[in-house]
């Protein structure tokens, strides 16, 4: 079967599109790249109420991590005040059968009160320093409590106080979450390795000033 002239010209317009696409596709290189965040630090204050929170960024097209470890040092709680103090004070006491010495207050009851009824103390510029006193140091990251895995990753070894945090004999040793992930539900590995916005929270009962060292490692990239 013969084929017409247009047809032929047809199937040519074609192919030439075909291999403009192809030869335009072929100089597009698929490039990965890394990011290599090695000993950045953030530091947080906390209490009983009041988590110390940090947030760790990742790109939207990461691929997988290479690396994702950390570090906490645990400092002296610290208050950017001298001494003395800012607060209005405001006192009242009302006696009701008090004695002083065995003898009761006379007259009874009565109030005492301080003249003016609200002031100020003198605030001294400095830096106020009180050691971290807690206990029951968790670590969470997106909601998921992973201070289990931890304690077992340095078999029970864990943060009661001021210092540098895992006390390994190798001073590189770090809390690795790859190591752990594996030991957690699925769910939980999806969220804590899906790409974004992280949000890590250090919880204790008690003040503490903590110092997260981050050394993230991973790939990511498209066309």
């Amino acid at each position: 079967m013969r084929m017409s002239v247009e047809t032929a010209i047809n199937k040519l317009a074609e192919r030439t599109t075909d291999q403009h696409y192809s030869s335009s596709q072929a100089k597009l290189q698929r490039r990965d790249q890394v990011v290599d965040v090695y000993g950045l630090e953030f530091t947080r204050q906390g209490d009983t109420n009041n988590p110390a929170t940090f947030y760790i960024s990742t790109s939207k097209d990461l691929r997988y991590f290479q690396r994702f470890e950390f570090k906490i040092i645990v400092q002296a709680f610290v208050m950017p005040v001298g001494e003395g103090g800012m607060l209005p004070v405001k006192l009242e006491v009302d006696e009701t059968d008090w004695t002083i010495n065995g003898a009761s207050v006379s007259p009874n009851p009565h109030s005492h009160k301080i003249t003016p009824e609200t002031h100020t103390h003198a605030l001294a510029a400095g830096i106020s320093v009180s050691d971290s006193v807690f206990s029951d140091f968790e670590i969470w990251i997106e909601g998921i409590d992973i201070t289990p895995y931890l304690k077992a990753q340095y078999d029970g070894d864990w943060i009661t106080g001021d210092g540098v945090y895992p006390k390994g004999a190798d001073d590189m040793d770090n809390y690795d979450i790859l190591k752990i992930i594996g030991f957690m539900p699925s769910w939980q590995q999806g969220v804590i390795l899906r790409p974004g916005y992280k949000k890590m929270e250090i919880k204790a009962n008690g003040i503490f000033n903590v110092t997260i060292v981050q050394y993230v490692k991973y790939s990511h990239g498209g066309l």
